[in-house]
């Protein structure tokens, strides 16, 4: 089962509502929104998307089905520019 990580290279820090991510050597910074701050925050530890969307509908209330989309999409986003990793395996 392929789960979610942060990378380890991401540098990373909470200012008011928002994460700030930065990486050493890259002059940007990227900000994310309130929602995908809580999906960082799940992503300390190793996560399937699976899990990511139950604890999130639960959270606040969604039907999974309305927010499985979103969730990959911003998986896939946060992945292409460094910020999450994939992990294989059942641990």
């Amino acid at each position: 089962m392929t789960r979610f990580v942060r990378s380890r290279t991401a540098l990373w820090r909470r200012v008011g509502g928002e994460i700030l991510l930065a990486a050493p050597g890259r002059p940007d910074v990227d900000r994310l929104s309130n929602s995908a701050g809580a999906v960082w925050t799940l992503l300390e530890e190793p996560i399937p998307a699976s899990a990511l969307v139950a604890t999130l509908s639960d959270a606040y209330g969604v039907p999974r089905g309305q927010i499985t989309g979103d969730v990959e999409a911003l998986l896939a986003d946060l992945q292409a520019r460094g910020w999450v990793e994939e992990v294989a395996g059942d641990g």
